[in-house]
């Protein structure tokens, strides 16, 4: 999967040409987007040593979800830009007689570089957090253990060029490369319909991979998860 995601990567990045290039605006365009997430996770964790599969479609989640905010902002200005994004979930379900509760924080910043009217490269980091507990009830065992992360990022923002009532996006990176996670990719991409110059209804669908891994033995801290699923929003221009 990781090697097609670097292809994906590698063909959006030959999408653009220099012939769709318009001049940029000198005025700030900011736009802010709250947004919610429909996530489903899928893989495996390691809390001090102790492993347990994680498979939790959208509908647990939102059962278990103890409280949930996200949102995004993007500013430009010329060619150059920056963005923010913003995820916190705290959840808590049961797995094969397994409790386990998650605290799970996602905050990226990055900056942009305009490469054409339908481009922009971006490079920033990610900083990942995860409070994660498992009690196994079987044994009348429980064990805890929280760790934080920086990912450095590289990705692809793509978009129809100029402006439309309906348009869309298309939001890549990949990062980690052992500095963090041993490897992290996301793709996220949205249609949006613009009901005037400021307001528009953004819906999407996202896909967000973490492979991180620390410690050994009782020690040992792992979370290799992907995190999916449908986005739906509103985002506000200034």
């Amino acid at each position: 999967m990781k090697r097609e995601v670097l292809l994906w990567a590698a063909v959006a990045a030959g999408a653009w040409t220099p012939a769709a290039a318009q001049a940029p605006s000198d005025e700030w365009d900011v736009l802010v987007a709250p947004y919610f997430m429909g996530a489903a996770m899928s893989g495996a964790t390691t809390v001090r040593g102790r492993a347990v599969d994680v498979d939790v479609s959208a509908s647990d989640i939102f059962s278990n979800l103890q409280f949930g905010a996200m949102g995004l902002v993007v500013a430009r200005k010329g060619s150059w830009g920056f963005g923010a994004d913003a995820i916190w979930m705290a959840l808590g379900t049961t797995v094969r007689n397994t409790n386990v509760d998650f605290n799970q924080g996602a905050f990226a910043a990055y900056a942009l570089r305009r490469l054409g009217s339908a481009a922009d490269l971006t490079l920033g980091m990610r900083v990942n957090t995860l409070q994660g507990n498992l009690e196994f009830k079987t044994i009348g065992v429980e064990v805890d253990q929280d760790k934080t992360w920086v990912d450095p990022l590289v990705g692809l923002i793509l978009r129809t060029p100029g402006e439309h009532r309906v348009h869309a996006r298309v939001y890549t990176e990949i990062g980690g490369f052992g500095a963090g996670s041993d490897f992290t990719w996301q793709i996220f991409p949205t249609v949006g319909y613009k009901f005037s110059d400021r307001f528009s209804l953004e819906v999407g669908y996202r896909w967000l991979d973490l492979d991180y891994s620390t410690g050994d033995g009782n020690e040992r801290f792992a979370y290799d998860v992907l995190t999916q699923g449908p986005v739906g929003g509103l985002a506000f221009r200034f």
